[in-house]
């Protein structure tokens, strides 16, 4: 009787062990996809006194950005801005500013898949 109940309980184990992982794995969820868009943004002196404000966004799964590209001077207050919504792989922001000699904040804002994010750039000229 010992060895006949020893046998179905190892027996038991190893439907457990056999079935289990498969079991597991079937219930395992999986990620969603998210957006992974990423940007580059900056300020060229063209000539003289002129910039071109950039930036470029890349948004490889198309999701629907919303993005804003502003210059201020030294106390924050706006100087220029360009802004855009689109669900382009590749998103351009640009804009020719006239800038004379002083300290600039260049900031770049952009909302994608929920969340958003803002990146600041000083410039001296």
């Amino acid at each position: 009787m010992k060895k006949k109940a020893i046998c179905i309980v190892l027996a038991l184990l190893m439907c457990m062990m056999v079935t289990l992982p498969t079991f597991a794995d079937s219930i395992t969820e999986t990620p969603e996809e998210r957006a992974t868009v990423t940007a580059a943004f900056g300020l060229k002196n063209i000539s003289g006194s002129t910039y071109k404000m950039w930036a470029k966004i890349d948004n490889p799964l198309g999701v629907s950005v919303n993005a804003r590209l502003t210059v201020y001077n030294v106390s924050y207050s706006q100087i220029a801005s360009v802004s855009t919504t689109s669900t382009n792989t590749i998103i351009s922001l640009n804009r020719t500013v006239a800038l004379s000699s002083g300290t600039y904040h260049l900031i770049l804002t952009y909302t994608a898949d929920g969340s958003t994010y803002s990146f600041e750039k000083t410039y001296s000229i």
